[in-house]
């Protein structure tokens, strides 16, 4: 298997991620996530297409299934770097906590 693209971005393919671990196990969720075809062609089609798109635009067509802290997380993975996973997990985190507290004050 040849070398991974490395640095990768936000315009990387989730095919290019896919020549790591972190971007194998992102692209079976993704294949997984993909809606029911008729037949087999089409699925494999599907499957092609939406893997040959870069992540900037998978991000921006699900309709907030898939977020730019998910998307920014398997980047980081795949570059090798999961000590910038730490900050956006702490946001994540706070973000979540003033989501909770909000509720709580009602």
């Amino acid at each position: 298997m040849s070398q991974p693209a490395r640095p990768f971005t936000r315009q990387s393919t989730v095919l290019e991620l896919s020549s790591t671990l972190p971007g194998r196990a992102f692209k079976a969720l993704i294949v997984r996530q993909l809606p029911p075809t008729a037949t087999e062609k089409e699925r494999q089609e599907l499957e092609d297409l939406t893997v040959g798109l870069p992540l900037e635009t998978l991000v921006e067509l699900s309709e907030g299934k898939l977020t730019w802290a998910v998307a920014d997380s398997v980047i980081d993975l795949a570059n090798r770097k999961p000590h910038r996973l730490i900050p956006r997990g702490i946001g994540a985190g706070a973000g979540a906590v003033k989501k909770v507290a909000r509720t709580v004050r009602r």
